[in-house]
């Protein structure tokens, strides 16, 4: 079972065909999470790395 932990932040799934909005945990500065969304399994580093953000 999941527990509720706080506090979050609200993101966005960035798949066009879904745009789930779901929470993450705020983590201390300088970690990283692995999120997965709940609705299509997009899974996302969070928060972003600097150089990560808009990589093409």
């Amino acid at each position: 079972m999941a527990r509720i932990v706080r506090p979050t932040w609200a993101i966005r799934c960035s798949n066009s065909s879904c745009r789930e909005l779901f929470e993450v945990v705020q983590l201390k500065e300088g970690q990283q999470q692995e999120v997965v969304c709940p609705k299509c399994g997009e899974h996302y580093t969070y928060p972003p790395k600097q150089n990560d953000e808009y990589e093409n």
